[in-house]
């Protein structure tokens, strides 16, 4: 695996699924589960949606500055599987996101590394939904 091996990006394999049913003339999804089988990161998130739902950004002065900050592509660090600096960006038109609420989530690797406990995960920020939306990413990515 070229990004792995060759690049040094911290990325391990994991079998995603989807099962969602977006509704179009409502723009919400009536459905919307992802699980994720991985022996590193495991993965299950369930979330609902409302037309009527409203965007509550906390901390910020308005909607499209929180939309910015918190959507808006930019450049990303990562430490490399070798213990070195990398970076690489991402780009995407602007994004078109909903609000969501959150079911219910788990995430092991944060929970196994003690950075946000099984508790904190069920009240996240915000919850952003996108039907779809295409992205760049380019690559390789930089060794700093």
């Amino acid at each position: 695996m070229v990004p792995r091996n060759v690049w040094k990006l911290p990325w391990h394999r994991g079998k995603i699924s989807f099962n969602c049913h977006f509704d179009p003339l409502s723009k919400c999804y009536q459905h919307y589960e992802m699980h994720t089988e991985s022996d590193w990161a495991p993965a299950q998130v369930q979330l609902s949606q409302q037309p009527d739902q409203q965007f509550h950004f906390q901390g910020f002065p308005d909607n499209e500055t929180a939309l910015v900050y918190l959507t808006h592509p930019l450049a990303g660090f990562y430490y490399r599987r070798n213990g070195k600096l990398g970076t690489y960006r991402v780009w995407h038109d602007r994004l078109d996101v909903k609000p969501a609420k959150l079911e219910s989530a788990q995430f092991g690797l944060l929970s196994r590394m003690n950075l946000v406990n099984q508790d904190e995960q069920q009240h996240p920020y915000s919850v952003l939904l996108q039907p779809i939306n295409e992205f760049t990413i380019y690559l390789p990515p930089t060794a700093l």
